[in-house]
């Protein structure tokens, strides 16, 4: 059994990451002060815009306040590739041998002709296995507009999903979307992504709040029913802007955070 907030997770972009693109130029929380003040402990820690490199044991150090962090071998797509053939892989087992708080690795934005023309189902399980043989898991991310493409022989290479709408208006399509969710996974754990702000091109400005709290009560139930793994929040370095979506999320945290999950 667990409390529901020992679920949630913090897709940890570093500080200051996102105020380029957002515009919200004020906002500076890390990954530990979004866990400080949003009390979520977890955190996949990724590379933006190649802003997090090997050897990663200072950074390491920062994150082991963490309960469990989930390190990247492949960044975002703005991060340069790695040219060792398993990418970060090597330097995410070293670190994780030092900090017991590092369970798994993820690669990002990987769903992409350029990384999966360069990574392979061949050595994507050779990135498996080397992380399964030191006890961390693998996971990937993969967006609604990704869920129709022929994705069987890359999906066999992990050992999660987390699944992600990518523009706010479509999150009106969310049911559809887990259905081809749940049969891409074959009974591997799901978590699902949300966004606190609208960065798809064509719109990036805040999530209405109604549709944040559509999206987040789905997510709850399905947590609340262990049909999903966890939920993610992207990102937690825009946790202290004065949006909608934040408020929401407190709330909702502050009322069934501490519920069991049985």
């Amino acid at each position: 059994m667990a409390k529901l907030i020992e679920k949630l997770w913090n897709w940890g972009h570093l500080e200051r990451s996102h105020n380029k693109c957002t515009g919200l130029t004020e906002c500076s929380m890390s990954p530990e002060q979004f866990a400080d003040e949003y009390g979520i402990r977890n955190s996949f820690i990724v590379s933006y815009g190649g802003n997090i490199q090997p050897p990663f044991d200072d950074m390491a150090k920062r994150f082991s306040v963490l309960n469990n962090v989930k390190w990247s071998v492949i960044g975002d797509a703005s991060s340069p590739l790695p040219e060792d053939r398993l990418a970060d892989t090597n330097a995410v087992i070293d670190v994780a041998g030092k900090f017991d708080n590092i369970t798994g690795a993820i690669v990002d934005d990987f769903f992409s002709p350029k990384r999966m023309e360069r990574f392979t189902p061949e050595v994507l399980m050779d990135i498996k296995k080397a992380l399964n043989a030191k006890g961390l898991d693998f996971w990937c991310v993969l967006y609604g507009d990704q869920l129709d493409l022929d994705l069987e022989k890359y999906m066999e290479c992990f050992d999660g999903i987390s699944f992600w709408i990518w523009k706010s208006k479509d999150i009106v399509h969310m049911d559809e979307y887990l259905e081809k969710v749940f049969k891409h996974a074959k009974g591997k754990p799901v978590m699902l992504g949300m966004y606190l702000w609208d960065y798809s091109g064509d719109v990036n400005r805040p999530i209405p709040g109604e549709v944040f709290e559509t999206q987040i009560k789905r997510y709850f139930n399905l947590l609340m029913d262990k049909k999903i793994e966890g939920i993610i929040y992207c990102s937690g370095t825009i946790g202290d802007a004065d949006l909608e979506t934040n408020k929401i999320l407190k709330k909702y945290i502050a009322e069934f955070g501490e519920k069991i999950i049985e």
